[in-house]
């Protein structure tokens, strides 16, 4: 049973929604839910969805609502679009999402309900119809989030990025445009992590040449910014990204260029929040300024203990591991001899000298 205000999910033994209390319904009436004209209305995917309006357009593809005509509910259905069906790279790419999204077990994981090819050969992919805004349209509007209305969101997406570095897969684009908060406008309940096509599979051949900085780059991590080989702590580094710019209002880098950007990114000690987020606690300041230290090492381990601080925090103690201090110096040392090159370039682009490498 559902609740057609609130759109929480209930067992059958309820009739009315607890916190709301709007009668449940059994199933969303998608001629309630809203999305724009489309030339593709009624075409049928697969035999089975059947598409009754646009959503919305990413960078390579088109989310459509779409009824499944086999369990009646409404749905997200995602299409590439026909300039990038003609590139294999971005083919496989979208394919890889869906791959990757369905290794991982989650509630806070936008779940995978089908994917497959057209008789065209474009590739799709349906999932759950969530009811919600994004994080990022919601920092569009109001800017800056409370203290622990932003732990109540980053504990979530830090458990489920958590589980999707257990199963292998490293997300590489964690912004706020790639988390949907759930509910009604300004009163949200539920927080999912969307979007997986830029992430890697641990143990799988990469799809992505030398030289290509994959993700967005303001939320990049140093070993992204010159194309070294990412881990778990890489997606650590853009929940630091995420987390500053909830709590100050601002993003922690913003560089004139798109590579001077990446040079900070890459050398720049973070700054601290708090000229921007009055009252900040000192714990979620250092907690944040962990997260985005330079050296992989010198962060988080892993999602796991950076909840353990946050929960820490939340509870009125201070945190634990973002209080040690760090391992090594905090400086990035690329690895790879190509990432070596980008990292003299960004040296340079900051004005620094680059034989320090």
């Amino acid at each position: 049973m559902i609740c057609t205000k609130c759109h929480r999910r209930f067992s059958e033994e309820h009739q009315f929604c607890p916190h709301d209390g709007e009668k449940l319904a059994a199933g969303l009436d998608i001629k309630r839910i809203r999305s724009k004209p489309t030339e593709r209305a009624g075409e049928v995917i697969a035999g089975r969805y059947q598409v009754r309006g646009l959503l919305g357009k990413g960078g390579m593809a088109q989310v459509f609502l779409a009824l499944d005509k086999q369990t009646g509910e409404p749905v997200a259905l995602k299409l590439l679009d026909a300039g990038s069906v003609k590139q294999p790279e971005l083919r496989a790419r979208f394919l890889l999402e869906a791959k990757a999204a369905a290794q991982i077990t989650h509630p806070a994981i936008v779940r995978i309900l089908d994917v497959g090819l057209r008789d065209d050969g474009t590739p799709w992919l349906a999932t759950e119809f969530l009811f919600g805004e994004s994080l990022g349209e919601w920092l569009r509007r109001e800017r800056v989030m409370a203290p622990p209305t932003a732990i109540a969101v980053l504990r979530p997406i830090a458990l489920a990025l958590g589980a999707a570095h257990r199963a292998g897969v490293i997300h590489r684009d964690v912004k706020p445009d790639n988390v949907l908060l759930l509910g009604e406008r300004n009163a949200f309940h539920d927080v999912k992590l969307v979007d997986f096509g830029f992430a890697r599979l641990v143990g799988e051949k990469g799809m992505t040449q030398a030289g290509v900085a994959v993700g967005t780059i303001e939320y990049m991590a140093p070993e992204q910014a010159v194309s070294d080989a990412p881990d778990a702590r890489t997606d650590v580094y853009a929940l630091g990204v995420l987390m500053f710019r909830l709590l100050s209002g601002r993003l922690p880098f913003q560089g004139r260029t798109e590579p001077e950007t990446l040079a900070h990114h890459l050398i720049t000690p973070a700054p601290s929040p708090a000229l921007g987020s009055a009252g900040l606690a000192p714990g979620l300041e250092a907690i944040l300024l962990r997260a985005l230290r330079k050296r992989p090492d010198n962060r988080y381990p892993s999602m796991e203990t950076l909840v353990d601080d946050l929960d820490r925090v939340a509870a009125g103690h201070p945190p634990r591991i973002a209080l040690q201090p760090p391992n090594a110096p905090d400086a990035y040392s690329p690895v790879t001899p190509f990432a070596i090159t980008a990292a003299k370039f960004l040296y340079k682009k900051l004005g620094l000298n680059p034989t320090v490498i």
